[in-house]
């Protein structure tokens, strides 16, 4: 006698649903951090303060970071973790948030149970409501860095040719960085960068260490893929309308003009990644 046989056609294996845990998990809730309090706050209409800032309670409360069963400590790790340093955490001073007038508070890096907190993005918002971002800054004309660059890509330089300039878009400013990020790969553009101190050139001996110095400082303000650099013209810059913020993270913002442009007349240099200029009329 045989042995039954299977069917001819068995069903698939049923797939297993494995929780992300570790850094992967905290990438997660990084990237859910960053779109809740740049972008969806707004249209859920939370209590979200003119600073960007939302109470960790309500946050916890979403129903993303409770179907990922997130904890206060989690937040805490997600933000101290960002290579960026997107987010920031204060602790306020009273057992209720006041958003109409600020509350006495304390940037804090470690949870303690019974205290209570709020969350910001430092930038990136395209809620209108954000209109001072927490540490946001005005940069005066003669405190200018001596680079303002804006990292985009190949394919994208016909449509900011066509729009006539970089534009802020959905969001509240466009991003610029003081110089090349800590993480770009920048080959021949590093030596070339301009190196001073206090207004004065630096011998030649000392512009390595001064530019990795600087370099490493700059955390933020362009994606690690970019492969085209806009470098502005400082000098028309600085005779425009335009208005420059640093943010708290150190990221350059512009919220253009009237029209959220920062126009083509304002472009100093275009080029690739190891330094060479893109003309933009062949585009």
């Amino acid at each position: 006698m045989s042995l039954a046989t299977s069917s001819a056609h068995p069903s698939k294996p049923r797939q297993v649903y494995h929780e992300p845990t570790g850094m992967h998990r905290l990438d997660i809730l990084s990237r859910a951090l960053s779109k809740l309090l740049r972008h969806q706050a707004g249209r859920e209409h939370m209590n979200m303060d003119k600073r960007g800032f939302l109470s960790l309670c309500d946050v916890l409360n979403h129903r993303y970071f409770k179907s990922m069963k997130a904890t206060p400590e989690d937040i805490f790790q997600a933000v101290n973790i960002n290579d960026k340093k997107r987010f920031k955490i204060v602790q306020v001073q009273d057992d209720g948030i006041d958003y109409d007038n600020e509350c006495k508070e304390c940037e804090v890096h470690t949870y303690v149970q019974g205290c209570h907190y709020m969350i910001c993005a430092l930038q990136g918002h395209s809620i209108a409501s954000v209109t001072d971002s927490y540490g946001m800054t005005e940069i005066k004309k003669n405190e200018y860095p001596e680079q303002i660059i804006h990292g985009t890509y190949y394919n994208k330089l016909k449509s900011i040719k066509e729009s006539g300039g970089l534009s802020r878009m959905s969001r509240n400013h466009i991003h610029f960085a003081e110089g090349m990020p800590r993480y770009m790969n920048t080959g021949k553009r590093a030596r070339e960068t301009p190196c001073k101190e206090n207004g004065k050139a630096l011998e030649s001996q000392d512009r390595a260490g001064v530019r990795k110095k600087r370099r490493a400082s700059i955390i933020s303000g362009m994606r690690k893929n970019c492969n085209v650099i806009i470098s502005l013209d400082i000098e028309k810059v600085k005779k425009s309308d335009l208005v420059f913020y640093r943010s708290g993270n150190g990221v350059i913002l512009c919220p253009g003009d009237k029209d959220g442009l920062v126009k083509l007349e304002y472009f100093g240099k275009v080029t690739d990644m190891s330094g060479k200029e893109i003309d933009l009329k062949t585009i």
